[in-house]
């Protein structure tokens, strides 16, 4: 990870509504740095979790399947990422990687081992939202709902 990214001059700019907004969920809001990075902010205790999932997972992880983390502040607050471009419809991916099913991709051995691996959630990898084209190729930008994370801060008694 590349720890030269200047956090100061990015909340500044935030403050100061430099960089449009790319998207929001339940623990997160990622906007566009306008240099081929995407910044996620953690709006609660679930996004922090994320943020801290995702820079491990990056870290560990040396195929082309995962945008890189770049950046990670030391409290999880801030994370920094390779920006993708949108995918709009799962089938995107499915056509790049020339399967006819999410089951024919997940069974594959360059996918197979990220739910097992990572502990991440074949039902949330499908969704169209989590991924991202960057350099011609699809990529998943939203890696950090894992089990674990599910279990522990969205499942309800």
């Amino acid at each position: 990870m590349d720890t030269t990214i200047d956090l100061p001059a990015i909340i500044t700019g935030l403050q100061n509504g430099r960089y449009p907004k790319l998207g929001s969920g339940s623990g997160r809001r990622v906007y566009d740095l306008q240099n081929g990075m995407a910044l996620k902010i953690a709006k609660n205790v679930r996004g922090y979790a994320q943020n801290q999932i995702e820079a491990i997972i990056s870290e560990m992880d040396d195929s082309q399947l995962f945008a890189k983390v770049l950046f990670i502040s030391k409290d999880n607050l801030y994370l920094v990422m390779e920006k993708a471009e949108s995918v709009t419809d799962f089938s995107q991916v499915l056509h790049y990687f020339k399967a006819v099913s999410n089951r024919e991709l997940f069974q594959r051995d360059d996918f197979s081992y990220i739910p097992r691996k990572y502990n991440l959630l074949l039902s949330d990898l499908c969704r169209p939202v989590n991924w991202g084209i960057l350099n011609g190729r699809p990529v998943i930008i939203d890696y950090g709902f894992t089990g674990r994370i599910k279990r522990k801060y969205y499942s309800f008694l």
